[in-house]
């Protein structure tokens, strides 16, 4: 089961030893594998705060340091080998990419990495607008 969209409002970051420390039975597994065991679609790319869709659906968001595999554990997560782009040069993901479930108020944000970019230096500098 999902939570209403608007009904958790705080990011929760846990550390890998922190997750390993959890006891996820069985049933929360299957619950996890079922959550994303549905279609997603690439809705936009996002480079401006104007430019992000309504909070208006429960959002999962992927960040970490460049070249990490943020994007290919979308697209396992989802079965999909295709959904989000992947490359073996860091720093491709220049922008927000939106992925949404077509069956549920369900919502996938790759984000771009950290720690290393092979962008233009304005871009760089200004980051996103």
């Amino acid at each position: 089961m999902l939570l209403p969209a608007g009904s958790l409002r705080r990011a929760v970051f846990l550390s890998e030893t922190e997750m390993s420390e959890i006891d996820y039975s069985p049933d929360m597994i299957e619950r996890g594998r079922l959550m994303f065991a549905r279609p997603f679609l690439f809705t936009k790319g996002c480079v401006r705060i104007a430019d992000l869709p309504p909070m208006d659906r429960v959002e999962i968001a992927f960040a970490g340091r460049s070249n990490v595999g943020k994007s290919s554990l979308i697209n396992a997560l989802v079965g999909m080998s295709g959904l989000a782009r992947t490359s073996n040069t860091p720093g491709r993901t220049q922008e927000l990419n939106i992925f949404e479930s077509q069956s549920e108020n369900l919502r996938i944000v790759d984000m771009p990495g950290y720690g290393y970019a092979k962008a233009p230096e304005d871009k760089v500098r200004t980051g996103p607008s």
